[in-house]
C-alpha cells in the first residue's frame, strides 16, 4: 500500500520543495493523488530523488532523451 504525505510534509523529507514535488506529481513522475491537496507516495518520491542523484550531470545532456523535459 502506498505511503501517502502531503506534499509539505515530503518536502521536509526530501531534497526537493512542496512546489517541485507538487510539479512532479502533475507531470507523473511520481505517484500520488489530488483529492484537493496534493499527496505523495513518498516511497516513491525517494525512488525518483535516488534516481536524479544517480544520473547526476548526464540527465541535463541535450544529445540524450532519457527523462521528460518541457
Amino acid at each position: 500500500m502506498a505511503n501517502l504525505v502531503l506534499a509539505s510534509q515530503a518536502a521536509k523529507e526530501s531534497e526537493y520543495t512542496a512546489t517541485h514535488i507538487r510539479y512532479l506529481l502533475r507531470k507523473g513522475l511520481v505517484k500520488g493523488q489530488n483529492i484537493g491537496i496534493w499527496l505523495v507516495d513518498i516511497d516513491d518520491l525517494k525512488r525518483y530523488e535516488a534516481e536524479m542523484k544517480a544520473a547526476g550531470t548526464s540527465k541535463f545532456d541535450p544529445t540524450k532523451n532519457n527523462f521528460v523535459s518541457d
